[in-house]
């Protein structure tokens, strides 16, 4: 992987001050969508050096704005670009009335399948429609239904339970949400039928200058893996450099490629409804990889963005129209403001390592308490006879004869037989609360949640529901990953 030359990284930092300045009275001129830090492009070719680039809708002659509205060839000696670019949500809408299904412009790989167990990249959007306007659809204004991605999965890092990560316009959508919304995988757009497609419930969401985010509290009993389909486990999280080759797996466009080119966009976008127009900042662009159409398409909204090393870089939310390029909330702003952590091998191993420490002395204080009450139950037999204590409780616990040794002997097995762990026989060993190490073959099988035991169980005979076995789905999901090492431009 190349790194990025020094003199850029030199000249974007100094630029970077002067841009945050005045990005605010850039962002605030009729037309003006975004503005960033990148390379100057004059009469087509580019120059060499680092500018600030400001995105119109559509590009109108100098000639034919007032004064105040011109954008200035220079700003404290740094150059100016214009660029025309018209920048989208990446949620794919659909009229509740009228066809269930609609094509998304760049699509060539939908996924509308239902996968048990649940990976990121797959599709899915809340149970109720939403009412959209003119702004944000290129249809007549009415109830519509909402199709995104599934990103990854997080620990709440204060109840440690798993929730799966997307975008608060997949999930919540509007102002109208409410912690609870019914959320599915694959969503409605993909499922018309929905049997069978419940996953779980929004538990938190937020919109910000930086994070357009969601997080759904899985359902009890839920299977999942810690990674991306066709990608593989999710390795951890890393802030995101110009430069930087990445692939994100989504809904629509499925395993795309691309590279980051800049990690200081601020973009002005309509969420529609009450949300209304909202601006984000500092927000990381990746252009598509030359050899394809697009890095993301609609439906795409909630994919995680990864690097070469499976790290998680940015949870992509919007791009432009045409393909060329998409943008990403920077993946540690997203965490913050969510509340949770990824989810990963090592932090599932850590996990159940706890879980096990944990259980392991739940069971060392039943059985302390077994000894303590047949210490108490011996003295007190010891106190009644008056003569051998030893032989008074064993005797009396031995004959199960009318008395005090009886009582004390009653006293003893009653006190050991509630404090066996359950699944213990008498004199075994007690059950472990997993059944097997969790530092072997994480994703041979799903996890559940409540987190308690992996999910050992098949997901089923194959084709009866619709449904992605786990035997086609351990294929898919590791096919990305260790065919990767054969992509020669990429490294991975």
């Amino acid at each position: 992987m190349s790194e990025v030359p020094d003199r850029r990284t030199q000249e974007r930092e100094q630029i970077r001050p002067v841009k945050r300045r005045v990005e605010d009275q850039l962002i605030a001129l009729p037309g003006v969508v975004g503005v960033d830090i990148g390379e100057k492009v004059s009469r087509g070719a580019p120059t060499g050096s680092q500018s600030i680039v400001v995105h119109v809708n559509q590009k109108v002659d100098a000639s034919r704005l007032p004064a105040d509205q011109l954008i200035p060839a220079e700003i404290d000696g740094v150059p100016t670009d214009v660029v025309e670019h018209r920048i989208r949500l990446q949620a794919h809408l659909v009229p509740v009335a009228g066809t269930t299904t609609a094509a998304t412009s760049g699509a060539d790989s939908t996924d509308t399948r239902r996968y048990r167990p649940l990976a990121g990249g797959a599709s899915m959007g809340p149970f109720r429609p939403v009412q959209r306007g003119a702004s944000v659809v290129d249809g007549d204004p009415g109830e519509y239904l909402v199709a995104g991605t599934l990103g990854a999965f997080v620990t709440d890092r204060r109840t440690g339970r798993t929730l799966a990560l997307t975008n608060f316009h997949v999930a919540a959508v509007d102002t109208g949400w409410r912690a609870g919304d019914l959320q599915l995988q694959p969503s409605r757009i993909d499922d018309g039928s929905m049997s069978g497609s419940s996953i779980g419930t929004v538990q938190r969401a937020v919109i910000s200058d930086r994070v357009d985010g969601a997080a759904v509290l899985l359902s009890p009993g839920t299977q999942w893996y810690p990674g991306v389909i066709g990608i593989g486990p999710i390795k951890g999280r890393a802030t995101a450099r110009a430069g930087q080759p990445v692939r994100k797996r989504g809904r629509t466009t499925g395993l795309r490629h691309g590279t980051v080119s800049s990690v200081d966009f601020t973009v002005q976008i309509d969420f529609g409804g009450e949300t209304g127009v909202r601006t984000l900042r500092d927000q990381v662009r990746i252009d598509r990889d030359p050899t394809q159409t697009a890095f993301s398409a609609g439906g795409d909204s909630g994919s995680v963005v990864d690097d070469d090393r499976g790290r998680a870089v940015g949870l992509l939310f919007a791009g432009e129209e045409d393909g060329s390029f998409s943008l990403a909330n920077p993946i540690d702003a997203v965490l913050e403001e969510l509340g949770v952590k990824l989810a990963t091998p090592k932090s599932l191993a850590r996990r159940a390592a706890r879980a096990a420490r944990d259980a392991e002395a739940a069971r060392a204080a039943r059985w302390g308490a077994a000894l303590d009450a047949w210490a108490a139950a011996a003295a007190s037999a010891r106190w009644a006879t008056g003569s051998d204590p030893g032989a008074a409780v064993w005797s009396g616990a031995r004959r199960g004869s009318a008395g005090s040794g009886s009582s004390a002997g009653a006293t003893v097995r009653a006190a050991a037989s509630s404090a066996r762990p359950a699944g213990t026989a008498a004199g075994g060993a007690a059950a472990r609360p997993f059944t097997e190490p969790f530092t072997e073959a994480y994703l041979a099988d799903p996890f559940t949640e409540p987190f308690t035991e992996r999910f050992a169980a098949l997901n089923g005979a194959r084709g009866t529901d619709g449904a992605v076995t786990r035997v086609e789905l351990d294929r898919a999901f590791w096919a990305g990953y260790v065919a990767a090492p054969g992509r020669r431009t990429r490294g991975f």
